[in-house]
């Protein structure tokens, strides 16, 4: 994977703090694994443009507005300086288009056909509208939230993305898998993104690491049987990507298939620190 992401620089990072740049903006806000010390001048973070303090307050210098847009990997996205510190974009999911492209490509010689990607979990749709714009391909957006899925519109048309390129589905990622898989609905690509924790109603709530094996065998329930790949990030504890890994070896019985675990860290701009920001899990079968 590259190491660098067009549109985006981590500046600094350190004593728990990370000094970013989304297109023009800079921001300066928390980040508990930066236990290191920073690394450049202290009138680099006086440059931030808006600084977060938790709980809830950013504190704007200059003339910034609490939304603008930026070319974030060459996807057109709209950013928002948001009460819980983030911004609509986790930048770290940039690390790997270039991959799900290339997969795409490879895909589409070997079937002759148009591809059918789900993105599940799937925010502001950095990914969607990305692969919407290949071409070649009808993408199934899923994600709980409305205001996540109307955000990933706009996203979507500001990438000019075809109209009937995508499915938006409000729903749990979860349940929407199992009536995927009942009604045996294959993907080509699976592009997943679960959180640490999810309160899917009042009375149901679960974390990845008591639901990856389940989260893991609904996706490979709904996966093209032939020749499909998987992308599964996970910002959990390093057990999960392990799971994940020992249930797909089961499920295909250790043959045709290639699993590949990845970190995922952002490079700081001007040294080679990185910041941790979880792990890729990469599984192809079939091809």
């Amino acid at each position: 994977m590259p190491s660098s992401i067009t549109g985006y620089k981590l500046l600094d990072s350190g004593e728990g703090r990370k000094l970013e740049q989304f297109g023009d903006v800079i921001i300066d806000r928390p980040s508990s694994l930066s236990s290191w010390k920073r690394r450049q001048p202290a009138e680099l973070w006086q440059r931030a443009d808006a600084v977060y303090t938790p709980p809830d307050r950013w504190e704007y210098h200059g003339s910034i507005r609490s939304t603008w847009s930026a070319a974030i990997a060459g996807v057109l996205m709209r950013l928002e300086l948001m009460s819980n510190g983030q911004v609509g974009l986790f930048p770290e999911h940039a690390l790997y288009l270039p991959s799900i492209a290339s997969a795409a490509a490879k895909l589409r010689a070997m079937k002759d056909r148009e591809l059918k990607i789900l993105n599940l979990f799937a925010y502001t749709g950095l990914a969607t509208s990305f692969c919407a714009a290949m071409g070649g391909a009808q993408v199934t957006h899923v994600d709980l939230a409305k205001r996540a899925i109307e955000w990933a519109k706009l996203n979507s048309q500001a990438n000019a993305a075809a109209p009937d390129s995508i499915r938006w589905i409000v729903d749990d990622a979860l349940a929407f898998m199992a009536r995927e898989q009942r009604k045996r609905s294959l993907y080509d690509i699976i592009i997943i993104d679960p959180p640490s924790f999810s309160r899917v109603s009042k009375n149901n709530t679960w974390t990845l690491d008591e639901k990856a094996p389940d989260i893991v065998r609904l996706v490979l329930g709904v996966l093209e049987a032939h020749a499909g790949i998987v992308f599964f990030t996970n910002h959990s504890s390093a057990s999960t990507s392990d799971v994940a890994r020992n249930i797909a070896l089961d499920l295909f019985d250790d043959h045709n298939v290639e699993i590949s675990i990845q970190s995922l860290a952002l490079e700081e701009e001007s040294s080679s620190r990185r910041l941790p920001a979880g792990s890729l899990i990469v599984l192809s079968h079939g091809m």
